[in-house]
């Protein structure tokens, strides 16, 4: 097993490393312009802070250890528990709200899949101290600006509300294999599960015609839908669900992000903490969620004063794989080429040049090995640069790779033109 890495983690370099880390800087970028500071929670920390809230899916998949002291450890397996806790325990006597982003690893003991390995990265944000639909819309119209600013052309926010789901289940006062099997056909968009969950439990009729219109709860026409599912509320919950949505989609309009955004009152994906609105990113012909997030107004309370908040994470990754499939653009396993190889021969004028070029935004590679012209001329092709520029006298010399791959020295104003 020497010099192999353990399965369901990755090693990436050249331009796919590059990759990833230009679109973070973009991400933590566009973050911060919407007043969110900066947050780095340790990788690992006592589980106990970590499974607080956690569904028992994600408890799953956590990676524990001991410590030497005997404390169970374990690595994150996202970012809003750990921040969550740093509010609750640290910052509860700081004006609110508070904003922080972040980007890095996290860890989770999954079968690797596209997009996603058992060490991923995540960047997303956290909006504590706010329960207004306009801190829910805010968090959502900044999730749409993410998704261009990653480069997406084409991408679904699906926007659904857990309480409206969860005031049903306690108007229907199933028991808990019940909810299991009917929180099981709708997770799964099943027809065939819900019509045996359907025809095995005995319901009123309004009871049964609330749990048949569920499926049809779901669209693009967001003040539709919800008109739709207002017929069929059986209590208080399910109804201030409803008015919830209305009011986030009423403060989202002026972002003039709606057209992008798909009502869903079947989404009831969680990762246990959620309260009130729930949302995933979709990207059409990826076939997976590329970003979540949502209210979850007990979480910091488990740590210290309780504290409402709302956020969303995206996968680095997936982000990544979903831009290449819509552009049809992969990432080059070759090095990224510099613009021009450099022989100096460390004269102090050669070096000074160099570094004013540097500081204008040029990839300049230095030779350092003391090779003759011919043979920087030849790695100069392999790693694809397109011109060496020598030292001579008191100028620079550009020798310029033409189609076939040989070089023509000329003379006069260095370009670096691509």
């Amino acid at each position: 097993m020497q010099g192999q890495i353990p399965f369901g983690v990755a090693d990436y370099f050249w331009e796919e490393a590059l990759q990833r880390q230009e679109l973070i800087t973009s991400l933590l970028a566009t973050f911060r312009a919407w007043g969110y500071g900066d947050v780095t929670p340790p990788a690992f920390e006592y589980a106990a802070s970590l499974t607080a809230q956690a569904s028992a899916g994600l408890q799953a998949e956590m990676y524990r250890f001991l410590d030497r002291d005997g404390s169970t450890l374990a690595l994150r397996p996202e970012f809003t528990t750990p921040v969550a806790r740093l509010v609750g325990t640290r910052l509860h006597d700081w004006p609110m709200p508070q904003r922080f982003c972040y980007a890095g690893s996290v860890f989770r003991y999954v079968a690797p899949q596209a997009g996603r390995q058992r060490e991923f990265w995540q960047a997303g944000v956290e909006l504590f101290g706010a329960s207004s639909p306009d801190a829910d819309a805010e968090v959502l119209a900044l999730t749409a600006e993410t998704l261009n600013v990653a480069g997406l052309a084409d991408y679904r926010i699906v926007l659904g509300q857990i309480c409206y789901f969860g005031g049903l289940l306690a108007a229907l006062k199933l028991t808990p294999d019940q909810c299991d099997s009917l929180r099981w056909a709708i997770e799964r968009k099943s027809e065939p599960a819900l019509a045996d969950f359907l025809r095995e439990t005995p319901l009123r009729t309004g009871q049964r015609q609330a749990v048949e219109a569920l499926p049809g709860l779901s669209g693009s026409n967001i003040h539709q839908v919800i008109d739709r599912a207002e017929r069929h509320c059986l209590n208080t919950e399910m109804h201030r669900a409803l008015v919830n949505l209305r009011a986030v989609v009423d403060a989202l309009s002026g972002y003039g992000v709606l057209e992008s955004v798909v009502l869903d009152l079947t989404e009831i994906r969680s990762l246990g903490y959620y309260t009130g609105i729930s949302f995933e990113a979709m990207a059409p012909e990826s076939g997976f969620s590329i970003g979540s997030g949502g209210r979850y107004d007990d979480l910091v309370g488990h740590f210290g004063p309780s504290q409402p908040a709302v956020g969303v994470a995206v996968g680095v990754e997936r982000l990544l794989l979903a831009r290449q499939r819509q552009s049809g653009r992969l990432a080059s396993l070759r090095p990224i080429p510099p613009h021009a190889l450099v022989i100096s021969h460390q004269h102090p004028a050669a070096l000074a040049q160099v570094q004013r070029w540097r500081a204008e935004g040029y990839r300049l590679q230095m030779e350092v090995n003391g090779r003759p012209l011919a043979d920087v001329l030849a790695y100069a092709v392999r790693i694809g640069a397109g011109q060496v520029l020598v030292w001579q006298g008191e100028q620079f010399i550009a020798y310029r790779r033409d189609a076939d791959n040989s070089f023509t020295p000329r003379q006069g104003e260095i370009s670096f033109d691509e």
